[in-house]
C-alpha cells in the first residue's frame, strides 16, 4: 500500500518543479541558440499593420547582415515607452536603437538618453529631405537619429454631403451651414486640443517661440487672434457644441459632418466605410492662406546605452532609407521622407492612388506648417493653450483666457533663482526635522500612560508578542509614509532646471504664498484652489452624511423587503472602482450623447455644455463623488444601528415619543460616536479625491475646478516640469492635513469624555 505521506512529497516536487520550470522559462528561452553576429536590441510602440511591417523589414535586415548582425525587435506600451528610456537607459540597460517622435528630442538629450550619429546614419544627403525634416533630429548642432516617416493633419470628406469635392477654403465650408440635413455640421474637429488648433494658428502667422527658440509667443499677436475662430465656428453652428475626438469621430461616420480634420492614423468605419462615400483632400485654406499643421517626425534614435554605436547606426540608416520608406509608404500610405518619391517620375516604385493623394495631402501640410518643436518647454505649451481654446468654444473672454495663459507660461519661464548654499535650510530642515519627531514620540507617551507601564508591558511576555505584529506595520508606516514625505520636503526646496535639481530654498513657497496681488484669487493660484478645495470637502461629506443615514434609517426596518437586496445594489458604487465610475459619470454629461441631457431636455438642457462654466462643472464633479462616497456612510451608519437596544426605542415608544424625537434624542446620539471617525476619513479622502476632478471635469473651465492635489499634479507634469513647486504644493497639502487631524483629534477626545 502507498505511503500517504511519500505521495504528498511527491506531489509537492512536481509543484516545485513545475513552478520553477515557469519561472525560469525567459532564462532558457534567453539562453537558447541565436544566430551569430552582433545582437541588437529595437525599442518601438508600433501596432496593427505598423507592427507587422516594421518586423517584416527587420526580418530583411537579419537575412541581408545574416552572421554579422541580428536585431530583436521589442514591443513596449506607448504610455509608459519613454518612462522607461528614461529609467533604464541612464543605468546602462534599455535598447540600442528605439523608435520615437521626433518631439521628445529636447527631453532625451536633457536626460543623457541618446547619442548622436555621425553623417553616415542618414541615408540620404540633406538636400534629399523634405524640409525641416533634417532640423527635427537636430539640436545643438548634433544630429541624434534618421527621420522615419512624419504624420501632419488632413481633411477628410464626406462626398455625399459635398459631391462638388471637398472644400478649397475653410469659410467656403462654413458657408455650407444651411445647406446640410438638420443636425449636421460643416466641419468636426477637436476645437478645444491646440494641436488640432493648429492649421488655424500657424494660417494666422502664429509662432510658439521666439526665434531664438527662448521665450513663448503662442499667446502674442498675430497667432493669438486664431483663439477667437473656435468661438466664430460654434456661434455660427459650424462646429458642434462639445467637439472632442470621439464625438467628431462618431459624427463623420454616421454621415452627420461634411468634413473632419484629422491625422493619417484615422480609418473611417461604420456605414460611411461601406458606402465608401469618404475621401480625402489637403487642408483649405484660411483668409486666403493656405493651412499646414505641427508635423510629428517618427525618428530611429541611438540609445545612448548601447555597446556597439556603429552597428546601431547601421540600423538606423536602414530604417531611413529607401526599401523601408517604399514599404512605409506602398503598405500603411504613411509619407515618405525623401523628396524625390513625391517626382512620379518612374525611377521608384509607384504606390497605390490612395497612398499616393494620403503623401502628398501630408506633404501640404509639412510645406504650409511647421515641425513641432523639440524644446523641453513646448511640454508646457500644450495646458495652457489648451484652456484657451476651451474658453473660446465656451463663449467665455477669449481675452481674459490668453491673458491666464501667459500669466501660466511666465510662471513656467520665469528664472529659477540662483543656487544657494544648502547648510543653513538644511540645518533648519533638520531642526524642524527632529522637533516634528519629539512632539510625535510625546504624543505617543501621552497615549500610552506613564514610560513605567509602557516598559512594563513592552518587556512582558504579551508585549513581546505583540511587537512581533507591530513591526511589518511600522516599517510599511516608515516606507510608505514617512520616507515619501521626507523626500517631498526636501525636493520642495530645489527645482528642477535643465536635467538637474537646483537649490533654491524657500524660493517655491515664497512663490506659491506670495503671488502678485492681481492673481491671488484667481484660478492656478493656491488660495483659488484652496477655497475651491475647502468648498468641495464641506459640500462632499455633508451629502455623503445626509445620504448615508437616510438610507441606512430607510432599509433599516424589519418589516422592510428584499432588504439585504437593497443593501448590495446601494454598496455597488463604492465597490466599483472609483476612476471607472469617473469616466461613467463623464460621459453622461456629455452634451451630444449624455444621458443627463436627455433626461433633461424637455427642460432645455439638449445640448448643454456642463464643463463650460464653473458652477455646472463643479456639480458634475460634485455628483459623481456623492455617488461614490455615500455608501461607506451608509455602512457605517448600519453598523451603528445594530448596536442600538431595541429596549431603548421600545421604552421611548410607551413613553409617547414621536419619530422625529426618536430620531433625534435617541437614534442620533447613538450613532454619532461611530459616523464622527468616519466623517474625519472620508473629509481627508475627498481632500485628496484626485481621481474625480481629473477625470470628469478636468479642471475645467480654465483650471477653476481644480483641487490642491490636481494643481500639484499639473505643476508637475503639465506646466514645465516644475517638480519642486509641485512638492512645495504637496508639503502645504500635508500640513494642512495635519492642522485638521489635531483639530479633531481634540473634538474625538471630547465625544469620548462625553
Amino acid at each position: 500500500m502507498r505511503d500517504p505521506k511519500r505521495s504528498r512529497v511527491f506531489l509537492w516536487v512536481l509543484a516545485i518543479a513545475a513552478l520553477l520550470a515557469i519561472a525560469f522559462r525567459p532564462i532558457v528561452t534567453l539562453t537558447s541558440p541565436r544566430p551569430p553576429g552582433t545582437r541588437l536590441v529595437l525599442w518601438h510602440s508600433q501596432r496593427g499593420a505598423e507592427k507587422d511591417v516594421l518586423e517584416a523589414l527587420i526580418r530583411t535586415f537579419n537575412t541581408a547582415h545574416a552572421g554579422e548582425l541580428y536585431v530583436e525587435p521589442l514591443s513596449v506600451p506607448d504610455g509608459s515607452f519613454k518612462d522607461k528610456i528614461l529609467r533604464t537607459v541612464p543605468r546602462g540597460g534599455g535598447p540600442d536603437v528605439f523608435i520615437r517622435p521626433h518631439n521628445e528630442l529636447g527631453e532625451l538629450v536633457r536626460e543623457k538618453t541618446v547619442r548622436p550619429v555621425g553623417v553616415g546614419a542618414l541615408p540620404f544627403e540633406d538636400g534629399a529631405y523634405l524640409p525641416g525634416l533634417v532640423d527635427s533630429v537636430t539640436l545643438g548642432g548634433e544630429r541624434y537619429g534618421a527621420p522615419l516617416t512624419y504624420k501632419a493633419l488632413l481633411l477628410f470628406y464626406n462626398k455625399e454631403l459635398l459631391p462638388d469635392g471637398p472644400p478649397s477654403s475653410i469659410e467656403g465650408l462654413v458657408a455650407k451651414t444651411s445647406s446640410l440635413p438638420e443636425g449636421a455640421y460643416p466641419l468636426a474637429i477637436e476645437a478645444n486640443l491646440f494641436y488640432f488648433h493648429a492649421p488655424f494658428f500657424l494660417a494666422y502667422g502664429g509662432r510658439v517661440f521666439d526665434k531664438d527658440g527662448e521665450h513663448f509667443t503662442v499667446f502674442e499677436r498675430p497667432g493669438a487672434d486664431s483663439f477667437h475662430v473656435p468661438n466664430e465656428l460654434r456661434q455660427k453652428g459650424a462646429i458642434p457644441p462639445e467637439p472632442s475626438y470621439n464625438e467628431m469621430v462618431r459624427l463623420f461616420e454616421a454621415g452627420q459632418a461634411a468634413a473632419i480634420i484629422c491625422g493619417p492614423w484615422y480609418t473611417p468605419a461604420g456605414d460611411i466605410a461601406k458606402r465608401g462615400a469618404w475621401d480625402v483632400a489637403p487642408l483649405p485654406s484660411l483668409r486666403g492662406r493656405p493651412m499646414g499643421s505641427f508635423v510629428t517626425v517618427e525618428t530611429a534614435f541611438v540609445s545612448a546605452s548601447t555597446h556597439h554605436p556603429s552597428d546601431a547606426e547601421t540600423l538606423v540608416r536602414f530604417l531611413g532609407g529607401p526599401e523601408a520608406e517604399a514599404a512605409r509608404l506602398s503598405k500603411l500610405s504613411l509619407p515618405p521622407v525623401e523628396s524625390a518619391l513625391y517626382q512620379r517620375d518612374g525611377s521608384h516604385e509607384q504606390p497605390s492612388a490612395f497612398a499616393d493623394k494620403l503623401a502628398d495631402a501630408e506633404r501640404r501640410s509639412l510645406e504650409h506648417g511647421q515641425v513641432t518643436p523639440s524644446s523641453v518647454k513646448m511640454g508646457a505649451v500644450w495646458r495652457p493653450a489648451d484652456d484657451v481654446l476651451k474658453a473660446s468654444v465656451a463663449g467665455r473672454d477669449v481675452e481674459a483666457a490668453l491673458d491666464d495663459g501667459r500669466y501660466t507660461l511666465d510662471r513656467v519661464e520665469t528664472n529659477i533663482a540662483p543656487a544657494g548654499s544648502p547648510r543653513v535650510a538644511g540645518a533648519i530642515f533638520v531642526a524642524l526635522l527632529v522637533a516634528g519627531m519629539v512632539l510625535v514620540v510625546r504624543q505617543v507617551r501621552a497615549d500610552i500612560g506613564s514610560p513605567e507601564a509602557a516598559r512594563a508591558r513592552l518587556v512582558g511576555s504579551w508585549g513581546r508578542a505583540a511587537l512581533g505584529y507591530l513591526v511589518p506595520g511600522v516599517v510599511a508606516t516608515i516606507v510608505l509614509v514617512f520616507v515619501p514625505a521626507i523626500a517631498a520636503a526636501i525636493m520642495s526646496l530645489f527645482e528642477y532646471d535643465a536635467g538637474r535639481f537646483v537649490f533654491v530654498g524657500l524660493e517655491n513657497f515664497q512663490s506659491i504664498l506670495v503671488p502678485p496681488a492681481e492673481r491671488a484669487f484667481e484660478a492656478r493660484s493656491f488660495y483659488f484652489a484652496l477655497a475651491v478645495t475647502i468648498a468641495w470637502t464641506l459640500l462632499n461629506v455633508v451629502l455623503h452624511v445626509s445620504i448615508g443615514v437616510f438610507l441606512a434609517l430607510l432599509i433599516r426596518p424589519a418589516w422592510v423587503r428584499f432588504r439585504t437586496g437593497y443593501r448590495l445594489l446601494l454598496i455597488l458604487p463604492w465597490a466599483i472602482p472609483n476612476y471607472i465610475t469617473a469616466l461613467m459619470w463623464k460621459g453622461m454629461f456629455n452634451a451630444q450623447v449624455g444621458a443627463i441631457n436627455a433626461l433633461l431636455s424637455p427642460f432645455g438642457f439638449e445640448g448643454y455644455a456642463w464643463f463650460d462654466k464653473f458652477h455646472t462643472a463643479f456639480f458634475a464633479n460634485l455628483v459623481t463623488n456623492t455617488w461614490l462616497g455615500f455608501p461607506f456612510m451608509m455602512v457605517v451608519t448600519l453598523g451603528a444601528l445594530t448596536s442600538l437596544p431595541k429596549e431603548v426605542e421600545e421604552a421611548s415608544i410607551l413613553d409617547g415619543a414621536s419619530r422625529w424625537q426618536r430620531l433625534f434624542h435617541i437614534v442620533l446620539p447613538h450613532i454619532r460616536p461611530a459616523l464622527l471617525p468616519s466623517v474625519i476619513l472620508g473629509s481627508v479622502w475627498t481632500f485628496n479625491m484626485f481621481n474625480v476632478v481629473y477625470l470628469v471635469s478636468g479642471g475645467e473651465p480654465g483650471s477653476q475646478t481644480d483641487i490642491l492635489v490636481s494643481e500639484a499634479y499639473r505643476w508637475a507634469f503639465e506646466r514645465g516640469q516644475r517638480y519642486g513647486y509641485a512638492a512645495a504644493y504637496s508639503v502645504l497639502i500635508f500640513a494642512f492635513l495635519v492642522l485638521y487631524g489635531r483639530a479633531t483629534r481634540r473634538v474625538v477626545k471630547e465625544e469620548e469624555v462625553a
